[in-house]
């Protein structure tokens, strides 16, 4: 069985979307979430794999983290996926539907103002990571029974992280916040591609290169030197960056790039 004629049943139970925001260019590194926080939720995640993860008195060793919400049970439990830790959170997506009609699909991304317990914790990234405009969004599917074996007490002989599906957008602004939600608007990347917010060009184009080559915002200062061909040499003075990924990735500098490499994929 495999994820595609998974979907294709007449009933469909288990699936998994999980979130990777990644705002490495704007050095708040990546951030990896699910929605999964329901109990209701995690009866069907156990349920299609392994069952004795979960009982009814909740004293099974994975429900460490169970609480009573407004008459409702929330289950705060990490996720494991191809080896990387997904962390619980309360959000909604909306409108991440592809149209064959041609037109753009302006989808929403809100996410409770808190991380780890730690309350505003989204709008402190805000603050210090210019709204995480221009971050990369990964949405990934798949189902409860293709998760790592991690997840699961007798673990799992059917996990496999093939068998998923992947939709990528980019955060293009904040349009709303309060003490309990922060929402986005996200945007695909054809949408995206020359769109500055607020005033950087969106271009895998690096504008350190400009004029901050070796400087503040650039912050390298290696002992790598490479020509304007990105070919390397001995002679300090024919250093020169060309400003793209590959020059970056030559001088092991590419966490201070100041472009959106993935702005150059459109269509792929």
């Amino acid at each position: 069985m495999s994820l595609t004629s998974d979907v294709q049943k007449l009933y469909v139970d288990g699936l998994i979307t999980l979130f990777e925001l990644d705002a490495t260019n704007l050095g708040a590194g990546v951030l990896r979430f699910h929605g999964h926080i329901s109990y209701q939720d995690w009866q069907r995640i156990y349920s299609t794999v392994d069952s004795t993860s979960i009982t009814a008195d909740s004293t099974s060793i994975h429900a460490d983290k169970l609480f009573d919400v407004g008459g409702e049970q929330v289950w705060y439990r990490n996720i494991i996926f191809d080896g990387q830790t997904y962390e619980p959170m309360a959000l909604q997506v909306d409108g991440l539907e592809m149209s064959s009609t041609g037109k753009a699909s302006t989808p929403t991304l809100t996410m409770a103002n808190s991380i780890n317990g730690v309350q505003g914790a989204v709008s402190a990234y805000c603050l210090n990571f210019d709204d995480f405009a221009g971050a990369k969004l990964k949405v990934i599917r798949t189902f409860a029974k293709y998760l790592d074996s991690e997840n699961f007490s007798q673990g799992n002989p059917h996990a496999n992280v093939n068998e998923s599906k992947m939709q990528v957008w980019y955060i293009e602004q904040k349009t709303s916040e309060n003490i309990q939600t922060v929402a986005f608007e996200l945007s695909n990347p054809i949408d995206f591609q020359g769109l500055k917010i607020p005033v950087r060009n969106i271009t895998g184009y690096c504008q350190w290169a400009i004029d901050g080559y070796r400087g503040e915002q650039c912050q390298y200062t290696g002992m790598k030197y490479f020509t304007d061909k990105n070919e390397a040499t001995d002679d300090p003075s024919q250093d020169k960056c060309v400003g793209n990924f590959k020059a970056c990735n030559n001088r092991d500098n590419t966490p201070n790039f100041g472009g959106f490499p993935a702005s150059s994929l459109i269509g792929k």
